[in-house]
């Protein structure tokens, strides 16, 4: 049996309650984390940019665009939502997946649900289902695949997408085998475009793709059933994956939402710089720093790390969230990352500029290039008195073991969906999500996600 026939009997045959309890805890933790970074998400440029283009080519108006009165069809909202959700760098991560499954996932399912009035537990399943494909392949093809420069949110994410798609329009066995096949023809997105805006269009590109796949698939479309796992297909094109037939024989044995899990964002930044930063605002409280203090910062990571945070000398905002120059300062000075660190422009606060040349980012050979803990690093920092101070390597805050508490998951939603929307409107959202596979008609949530953005 090929891969995309072994992808496709679990896409089609697994049910809602397949899935353990905790897993659907987690879904629907994601979706309040991920609907919130999409609101906030939905002033940036790079999200208005796409509504433009969208309003332009005039889409029939089937499904909400997340935070504006923009209605558009599947595969523009998919896109549009996709890249307003990871404008920010704000939304999880899957240390399996190597990249930001639930923005994809979610754009993809509501973009669904709503062209065909599902219901919370169409949009649960189709997340479910392409959770687990998307981490499946991502445990079978990482680290390889992500350190030859292909950005897994997109590349993986498609195929996770397409599987959520697949779900979410009902495709039978042979239409699904179909849209995977597109889907990995459709897969692409490169590292290199860090810091700029093609990285969240990459979150966008995934969905939009994944609707496009199953939509094609549905009316007839085909592509080859080695298309992923043939000598001339994904598999080969991507990276090797001597383990794949594993990966694929886990899917509904070991669940990657219980297992694995998502990292919560504490920061609008790249998860690569949260470590340093959690330690780096511990050390500060515990020893009251202060930016005059300091001598120097060493930054110890993994190779992983190393290839990403490439802008020692940031430019741009975007170019700020791949910085661990910029991200470790910033902590020092301020204590705190949020939406004002990454406004755009020179960086204004002097304090910040003055401290970033102290800080040296260096490849730790001790540390674990788990996929789990490709993400760690270990803080040294020097002061001025001569007194060295050093943390454990560790993970961040919202690191699955480490996770965020309800309250504290709660909070960031309503400080990104404030941006957007009314507070009441928020908190009736939050409420929605608790009960997610209780909402009869998905439109009910989707409707209060509209706002005043243009």
């Amino acid at each position: 049996m090929t891969a995309s026939a072994r992808l496709s009997e679990f896409v089609v045959k697994t049910a809602l309650d397949d899935c353990p309890r905790s897993g659907l805890v987690q879904v629907r933790r994601a979706a309040l984390d991920t609907l919130g970074v999409m609101l906030a998400g939905a002033r940036e440029p790079a999200a208005r940019i796409v509504r433009e283009v969208a309003r332009a080519e005039g889409a029939t108006p089937v499904c909400t665009v997340v935070g504006t009165r923009l209605r558009t069809a599947p595969t523009w909202a998919a896109l549009a939502n996709g890249v307003a959700g990871h404008a920010h760098d704000f939304d999880d991560t899957s240390f399996a997946l190597m990249g930001h499954p639930s923005v994809p996932l979610l754009a993809t399912a509501l973009a669904c649900a709503e062209a065909e009035m599902a219901d919370g537990r169409a949009v649960a399943l189709a997340y479910v289902v392409g959770f687990e494909v998307s981490a499946a392949l991502g445990a079978a093809l990482n680290p390889g695949h992500y350190q030859r420069g292909w950005h897994a949110t997109s590349t993986l994410g498609t195929l996770g997408c397409a599987a959520a798609a697949a779900r979410g329009l009902s495709l039978d066995l042979a239409q699904t085998r179909h849209a995977l096949g597109l889907a990995a023809s459709l897969a692409s997105g490169l590292k290199e475009n860090f810091g700029s805006m093609t990285k969240p269009y990459h979150a966008g590109h995934a969905a939009r793709n994944g609707v496009l796949a199953a939509a094609l698939a549905r009316e007839g479309f085909t592509a080859s059933d080695s298309a992923l796992d043939g000598p001339q297909g994904y598999v080969t094109a991507f990276g090797e994956a001597a383990s794949l037939g594993a990966a694929l024989d886990g899917l509904g044995q070991r669940w990657h939402l219980v297992e694995t899990g998502v990292a919560v964002k504490p920061y609008p930044s790249c998860a690569l710089t949260h470590s340093s930063i959690d330690a780096l605002i511990d050390l500060r409280r515990r020893h009251a720093l202060r930016p005059e203090q300091i001598a120097a910062i060493e930054v110890g990571v993994t190779r992983v790390t190393a290839g990403v945070l490439v802008y020692p000398a940031p430019a741009t905002a975007l170019e700020r969230k791949f910085s661990m120059q910029f991200c470790a300062a910033a902590a020092v000075v301020d204590g705190r990352l949020d939406f004002a660190s990454f406004e755009d422009g020179d960086v204004r606060d002097p304090a910040i500029r003055a401290l970033m040349p102290k800080v040296t980012m260096v490849v730790d050979d001790t540390l674990s290039e788990r996929l789990a803990e490709h993400a760690w690093s270990r803080v040294t920092v020097r002061l001025t008195d001569g007194r060295v101070l050093t943390t454990p390597p560790r993970g961040a805050t919202g690191h699955p073991d480490r996770p965020l508490s309800v309250e504290a998951l709660y909070q960031k939603f309503l400080a990104c969906a404030s941006t957007a929307i009314p507070n009441e409107e928020a908190a009736a959202i939050a409420e929605q999500l608790d009960h997610l596979e209780e909402i009869p008609d998905i439109r009910a949530l989707t409707s209060r996600l509209a706002g005043d953005v243009e």
